[in-house]
Formats: structure tokens, C-alpha cells, sequence
């Protein structure tokens, strides 16, 4: 049976016998790996379909509708070449930087979102412009919820407002602030995520699964046909690759939201 995955472009089209096409997951931050599980939920890909998103204008916006289907899932997405790119909604993400934009002319207090070479891509909505910067695995929303970031030079402010505020968006705003001045986002800010390893095994598992593998398969791909003689009959790997595979499903319907905001429930998809 030939193997192929539904929604190219979409849909992630990596081989998950492969572990190096994975490795790049190991790098990633939250925003990487949330939208790598919501992208593999079939609800959400329907609802990415019939989402209408106006190409790019001659500013590079691309507006968004304003009663946008893809808001339960907390984020406001578009298509670049053929892939999902995510914008997370505020609510769902605390490192999203909201700020306002004023035109300004002092180099050592603006920031030129529009020479940055790091700056991927806009969305504007009825709730303002989003911006995204990345450098694949590394990225920075921006929620300008006033003015314009994007005519010029612009003095941007941010209002912290109680606990939660002090505690999550001083990271945000360093980051913010080593890209204005060096261009990059550092990796120093970006600790390696420490289930990283685990999350991409789920994620093999998972992408194994909607394959058609069977669990022992899996074990094969991912353990070693040795480890599977000896001790799939015992019952411990097989329960192993359950593991795997539930806590992926779990990502999958809404668990992505807590790897964002550790208080966030999740809202499974239907």
C-alpha cells in the first residue's frame, strides 16, 4: 500500500521511519510544536480550508476574516507556499507581545519590523495587525493592538497589567528587544524543551498510525526489531507505543493549548 499523506503542504510530509526528518523538532520552541500537533487534526484542517484569507496585498498584509472559523483553535492562520502559518491568538498564547505602534524617528528607541530579516509574515484583523517573526524552529508574535508597525520606524509600548503579566512577558519583550538590536532571534532565550525526545517519538507514533502501521510496526521503527522479538510478548513495549500514541491523540485534539499556557485546559476539537 503506497503511503501518502493527505493535504500536501499541510499536513506534515516527513517519513516517520526517517528520525532525521524529525530532528529539527528538537530545536523547536512551543509555538513550533503546538502548531505541529494542531496541524495533524483533521477538524482543524477542514476548517483551514474554509477559512478565507485574502492573498498578500501590495503591503504584504493578509486580512483575515473578521468572524474567522480557525479562532477556536486559537490562532489566526494563513497559507505561505502551500504551508500553515500560525498566528496564536493572545488568549491562548502569554507570549504573544501585544503593543502599540507609534511613528517615530530616534534609531536607538524604534524598531523597523519591515527591515527585520527575520520577519515572516502579517495578518490584520478586526483585532489589529499579528506579526511573526521566525527563523524555523525559533519565533516572536507581535499583537499590535494600536497604530501601524509596518509604515516605518515605530516606538512600540507594552502595558504590563497584574501577575501573570510580570511573570511571562519579560521574555517575550528580551527577545523583542536582541532581534531589534542583532537581527536574531538567540538561541540563549529559547531553552531546549526537555520532552522534546518524547514528543517526538508521540509524534512518530502518531504519524505511523495514520499511515496504518500497526502498533508493533511502530515498535519496530522506532525501538528496533530486536527489542520488539524480545519483549513485545511481555507486554512492555506494547504498552510503551500506547502510551505514545494516546498522549499524541491527546496533543492532537487540545492538549497542543497547554504547551502554550500551562493553564489553559484545552478545548478538544471535534
Amino acid at each position: 500500500m503506497s503511503e501518502e499523506k493527505p493535504e500536501p503542504g499541510i499536513s506534515p510530509s516527513a517519513d516517520w521511519r526517517e528520525p532525521a526528518h524529525y530532528n529539527p523538532l528538537l530545536n523547536g520552541d512551543r509555538h513550533y510544536w503546538a502548531g505541529e500537533w494542531l496541524r495533524r487534526n483533521p477538524a482543524f484542517l477542514a476548517d483551514l480550508r474554509e477559512a478565507r484569507c485574502s492573498p498578500p496585498d501590495e503591503s504584504g498584509h493578509i486580512l483575515c476574516d473578521q468572524d474567522c472559523r480557525l479562532a477556536r483553535w486559537g490562532v489566526r492562520c494563513c497559507r505561505i507556499d502551500g504551508e500553515a502559518v500560525f498566528f496564536w491568538l493572545p488568549e491562548c498564547n502569554p507570549l504573544v507581545l501585544q503593543v502599540e505602534a507609534k511613528p517615530h524617528v530616534d534609531p536607538g528607541s524604534t524598531f523597523d519590523c519591515r527591515q527585520c530579516p527575520l520577519f515572516r509574515a502579517v495578518v490584520r484583523g478586526d483585532d489589529g495587525q499579528h506579526l511573526l517573526f521566525s527563523d524555523g524552529t525559533r519565533h516572536l508574535q507581535l499583537a499590535v493592538i494600536e497604530g501601524d508597525a509596518l509604515t516605518g520606524p515605530a516606538l512600540l509600548s507594552c502595558t504590563l497589567c497584574g501577575l501573570k503579566d510580570f511573570e511571562t512577558k519579560p521574555l517575550p519583550l528580551q527577545r523583542l528587544c536582541r532581534l531589534a538590536r542583532s537581527g536574531r532571534l538567540l538561541k540563549s532565550l529559547y531553552p531546549p524543551e526537555r520532552r522534546a525526545r518524547r514528543w517526538t517519538l508521540m509524534l512518530r507514533a502518531f504519524d505511523g498510525a495514520v499511515f496504518g502501521a500497526s502498533q508493533r510496526d511502530i515498535a519496530a521503527v522506532l525501538f528496533g526489531d530486536r527489542a520488539v522479538r524480545e519483549d513485545w510478548e511481555a507486554g512492555f513495549l506494547r504498552t510503551r507505543i500506547q502510551r505514545l500514541l494516546s498522549g499524541a491523540r491527546t496533543m492532537v485534539r487540545g492538549g497542543y493549548r497547554r504547551l502554550l499556557d500551562p493553564e489553559e485546559k484545552g478545548r478538544p476539537g471535534r
